[in-house]
């Protein structure tokens, strides 16, 4: 098995497959992006979740310092199960059968899931691209610094053009299909070249 941080290769003669959570190539909501994350979202979860509780039992509990560190406790708990399984990342597989002559493309986020398969013969080509994502709101970015620096926090890069590496299959009456999305040039050129080997061998 290739792994890296942001993917992983396993193959054998017969199947290949491909794991990744970086493949989303929009540019989304730069407010959204900037501050509301899977991880703010799992920790504002977990505190609504303890604050309920405390709706329940507060006339029943009295504060100490050992209820203190439980509800501390049940806190991290409550945003780990949160983030891991409310809010995931979303992850895209990509798995190529040989034996049986298809092309699967499995993408699965919170709630959802989606899946597409081709037969072999309609992969066309590969293709490697670079694209800069310019924010397009320069007050929304104003507004999320501003936030940042009230919090004492600062977001590195926020605001800035990103120039992302894509990887696509180029699929007969399907169009590219992005498969892989990266800042990292040698990233997108190990996926790219993984897969091309495989295909063409």
């Amino acid at each position: 098995m290739d792994k890296s941080d942001a993917y992983t290769f396993d193959m054998n003669d017969t199947v290949l497959e491909f794991q990744t959570t970086s493949f989303t190539t929009e540019k989304g909501s730069i407010l959204h992006s900037g501050v509301y994350n899977r991880e703010t979202a799992a920790m504002l979860a977990a505190g609504a979740f303890i604050i309920l509780l405390g709706f329940f039992f507060a006339s029943s509990l009295s504060l100490s310092v050992s209820k203190s560190a439980g509800v501390l406790v049940l806190f991290i708990l409550s945003f780990l199960f949160f983030r891991t399984f409310v809010f995931p990342e979303a992850v895209l597989r990509v798995i190529i059968d040989r034996k049986n002559n298809i092309m699967s493309i499995i993408s699965r986020a919170a709630f959802q899931s989606r899946k597409l398969e081709f037969p072999l013969s309609d992969i066309e080509d590969m293709r490697e691209d670079c694209m800069e994502i310019v924010p397009e709101n320069p007050d929304e970015v104003s507004v999320v610094k501003k936030i940042a620096l009230q919090h004492g926090s600062v977001i590195p890069g926020f605001g800035e053009t990103a120039v992302r590496y894509t990887v696509s299959f180029e699929l007969r009456n399907a169009g590219g299909l992005p498969i892989f999305s990266s800042t990292d040039v040698a990233a997108a050129g190990d996926v790219m070249e993984k897969f091309k080997n495989y295909i063409e061998r």
